[in-house]
């Protein structure tokens, strides 16, 4: 038995009517407000740079102590290498 086809229900669209929103502070209070979180950015961002280089400083000498030691297992290794 064949299906039957679905009928199709024109549905109408409403559109909401678009208020415009109150000004709750002024364009200079704007301003102000984009100026000190600026300011705030940047300390955070200096507060950052000041942690990331503290932290440089702290593992800097564990990665220079590693790169050595595997230089040194990698020519011992090359040397019994060529010497076989």
């Amino acid at each position: 038995m064949p299906r039957a086809r679905k009928q199709t229900v024109d549905a109408v669209v409403v559109t909401p009517e678009v208020k415009v929103p109150e000004v709750l502070i002024t364009r200079q209070q704007y301003i102000q407000d984009i100026k000190v979180r600026w300011q705030i950015h940047q300390y955070e961002v200096n507060k950052l740079r000041e942690d990331v280089t503290k932290f440089t400083q702290t593992v800097a000498p564990y990665v220079k102590q590693s790169v050595d030691y595997l230089a040194e297992k990698y020519q011992q290794l090359t040397a019994r290498r060529v010497a076989v």
